[in-house]
């Protein structure tokens, strides 16, 4: 790993957690992800993208920019403490959809979050949408890199993008964002390790000069079947996160691209009462008296065996779910 900001790397923004284990049930998710785009304009073989039935669950499309500022009032409206991050993310690339820096901008003027992110491949990031990011307030944009070698991108991602113009793109922002004289968005660069050290290496001499963070992260096969023993059978995602597909729906998993988790959804129904209703408790109730295998999407996934399940909940009386939400 190479950083050189002065600036909070992404990395150690894991290091200030509250722990989860203390405060459920909460009294609302600390993290909200908005999908703006169902759709991306890779079709990476590591990624549910590359599933061949992945849209007989989740349907092409785009979240209206009316849809996201009227879900977006809501979670505004709701009494409390600020959500901790917001991440516009989803399934999809999220540059695709050219009202994602209109959401970023609508986000901030709300105040809604205390951490504003977007992860993108950033084949789509012009200098136009970068500037654009620069001036809605962007605070963390993660670009995830899928090899530094063109070959070896094209064979992974099944796409034409030149890796030159990824480079370029985030080079551009980093130049863009110093002329603006801002500090923000963080730019985090970040690749799965490749299995070779000299595509690692390469990978972080070409990004350790643009990026303020370049990472190596662990490859992950979330719903595709444990690599490893479970160490645990109480996933902490649920407890802590919802996800808000572009039409509306809300999972609790944020890979759960079968929507096995779907638990309400944001156009036609609070995000509040949707938080602490009763299929959100009973998904809750479901982990917690170690059923998870009863849930199709819950079955197999290898989250409890990576390093991202960083929360342990292992041993959590469900009936801590009879306390009010704090």
């Amino acid at each position: 790993m190479i950083t050189f900001s002065s600036q909070e790397k992404y990395s150690a923004l894991k290091e200030k957690r509250v722990s989860l284990r203390d405060a459920i049930p909460l009294a609302k998710p600390f993290t909200i992800l908005f999908e703006p785009a169902s759709v991306c304009n890779f079709k990476c073989r590591c990624c549910f993208q590359n599933e061949p039935d992945f849209h007989s669950y989740l349907p092409r499309g785009y979240m209206k920019f009316e849809d996201f500022k009227m879900i977006a009032d809501d979670l505004a409206a709701w009494p409390g403490a600020k959500i901790k991050v917001v991440r516009i993310i989803g399934f999809g690339e999220p540059l695709l959809n050219p009202a994602t820096p209109a959401m970023v901008k609508y986000c901030k003027e709300l105040g809604l979050a205390e951490r504003l992110e977007i992860t993108t491949n950033a084949a789509l990031l012009t200098p136009r949408v970068a500037r654009e990011l620069i001036d809605a307030g962007l605070d963390y944009l993660r670009c995830s890199i899928y090899a530094v070698d063109q070959k070896k991108h094209e064979a992974l991602t099944q796409g034409r993008t030149s890796v030159r113009t990824i480079r370029d793109n985030i080079a551009a922002l980093r130049e863009l964002r110093a002329a603006a004289g801002a500090a923000r968005p963080f730019i985090y660069v970040k690749m799965l390790e490749s299995g070779e050290p000299a595509e690692n290496d390469l990978f972080l001499k070409e990004y350790s000069d643009i990026a303020d963070e370049a990472a190596l992260e662990k490859p992950h096969h979330w719903l595709a079947g444990a690599d490893g023993p479970v160490r645990r059978e109480v996933c902490p995602q649920p407890f802590k996160m919802m996800s808000v597909h572009f039409n509306g729906d809300v999972i609790m998993c944020d890979p759960d691209w079968r929507g096995n988790t779907c638990v309400g959804n944001a156009l036609t129904e609070k995000i509040s009462a949707i938080w602490g209703g009763k299929r959100v408790r009973e998904f809750w109730r479901l982990q917690l008296e170690k059923r998870r295998r009863e849930n199709e999407s819950c079955r197999n996934c290898s989250f409890l065996v990576d390093e991202y399940a960083i929360d342990d909940l292992e041993g959590v009386s469900p009936d801590v779910l009879g306390r009010p939400l704090t």
